[in-house]
């Protein structure tokens, strides 16, 4: 059994990924297009060509990590030296400023590389360490406990750095009554954000070493054959493809919700920074819900069941708040009144939303098993590295498709129309759950039972 000093070692690195994913999924849209100036369309797309990259990198470190032999273990190298880029391209890319008169042409270039270099940085840590934790345990509860722990550490850090945003950086002063519009106070925000990943990173790799020589090593051949021959049995596996496809339909819907999610707080239900900071507790209190929730919830259900469960919650909730003003029952715009009534439908969605996550990442651990026992490997680092390509995916494909929209309705940061955010409005609320049935009906067919699992742990244990 894993102790619970592990667990925290452990989970802290999350923390990086955690700042990371609700940068990217917020902000990074919002400052380039509505502070710096770039072209919402060239914005959403220096994003999608940096995740086009993560779609050859992200493999590539899960299986350079998967066949590593060293000192120290076949993770933690990378882990070790992960920190450089991630920060460094962080920092960069909210550096430019207004002043700086950067033509189009150049922010563009900016952006995409150091958003780039930042992903590669998290691309370096992140995949290593998420296989890590799937190889530490074989155990089917202990793997969602531990997976669990590590989504709770990511959700919180996600909200402790949208707290140092809205609630500090972006505090409203009487030049900017929203204060998310103040071009001073990203930098500094960006510069406290890199400091908490560094930490992060080196603290949990530090933390974690010990359990290096416990672990599998990696035995054969590494030729390019090989690794192509392994790499199909791996994601030829039919409980990894409906996986792939399940969260890839999952991260373009919940990825574009949140990519406008911003916006939407801002332009159409009229927030300031610090009455969307009201939020930040809703989502505290989902994610302590779901990290309270999913492990007893797996003692009674299928994780096949628990998955459809929440998108179907999720699905169902999204538009909730927007149907309401379309009926004319919500409270005024910009009011105290309105938080509180969103936020009786977001507490229940962000906790299945998170208990879907949850029990997601713990998945691809029996898949691995699985793969295991049909390749002789474990290919821990190729099957995490779609964990986290597919977490990418959310923020990526979110953020392109939201730029495209905003680009195709001509939004206009500085004279936008009521129509304009009565759209964005309504593709953050229906248009999700309209693209939710795709990932629910592909869930529907995953079959990888606790029975199936214990099966295939006594067969792998008479191999040894």
């Amino acid at each position: 059994m894993l102790s619970n000093k592990f667990k925290v070692n452990y989970s802290v690195g999350a923390v990086a990924n955690g700042v990371k994913t609700d940068t990217f999924t917020f902000f990074l849209l919002f400052f380039y297009s509505n502070i710096i100036g770039l072209n919402p369309g060239l914005a959403g797309s220096a994003i999608f060509i940096a995740l086009c990259i993560d779609a050859i990198t992200d493999p590539l470190m899960g299986t350079i990590s998967d066949r590593t032999n060293s000192s120290f273990g076949r993770r933690h190298p990378y882990m070790f030296i992960s920190f450089i880029p991630m920060s460094l391209g962080y920092i960069l890319l909210f550096a430019p400023r207004q002043e700086w008169d950067m033509s189009q042409t150049d922010l563009f270039i900016w952006m995409t590389i150091f958003t780039v270099i930042t992903r590669i940085g998290m691309t370096l840590f992140d995949i290593p360490h998420r296989a890590f934790g799937g190889e530490v345990t074989k155990d089917y509860k202990e793997r969602t406990i531990l997976m669990s722990w590590r989504e709770m550490f990511a959700w919180v850090a996600g909200l402790s750095n949208a707290f140092l945003g809205y609630g500090v950086f972006f505090a409203s002063t009487p030049e900017f009554p929203q204060g998310q519009l103040n071009p001073d106070v990203w930098f500094p925000f960006a510069l406290t954000g890199a400091a908490i990943m560094v930490f992060s990173v080196l603290y949990s790799s530090l933390s974690t070493k010990d359990e290096i020589n416990s672990l599998s090593k990696w035995s054969g051949a590494i030729s390019l054959l090989d690794i192509f021959n392994e790499l199909k049995i791996a994601v030829g596996n039919k409980s990894f493809l409906i996986f792939f496809f399940g969260n890839l339909f999952l991260s373009l819907a919940w990825g574009l919700s949140n990519s406008l999610t911003l916006f939407v707080n801002t332009y159409f239900w009229e927030f300031e920074a610090t009455q969307i900071k009201y939020f930040l507790p809703i989502y505290l209190l989902g994610t302590l819900f779901a990290f309270y929730l999913t492990p007893r919830m797996v003692n009674v259900f299928e994780k096949r069941n628990i998955v459809l469960i929440s998108i179907s919650v999720v699905g169902l909730l999204s538009p909730a708040a927007f149907i309401f003003y379309n009926l004319g029952l919500t409270p005024k715009n910009g009011s105290f009144e309105l938080v509180l009534f969103i936020s009786s439908f977001l507490l229940v969605l962000i906790t299945f939303n998170i208990i879907g996550n949850m029990v997601r990442d713990s998945m691809v651990g029996d898949i691995a098993d699985e793969v295991e026992l049909t390749s002789g490997k474990r290919q821990e680092g190729i099957l995490f590295a779609t964990v986290g390509f597919m977490q990418k995916l959310n923020t990526g494909l979110g953020s392109f498709f939201a730029g495209q929209v905003l680009n195709v309705i001509n939004f206009d940061r500085l004279n936008h129309t009521a129509e304009q955010a009565y759209t964005l409005a309504f593709v953050a609320g229906p248009m999700t759950t309209i693209l939710m049935i795709v990932p629910l009906l592909i869930f529907y067919n995953y079959s990888l039972s606790a029975k199936r699992h214990q099966d295939i742990i006594e067969n792998l244990n008479l191999r040894d």
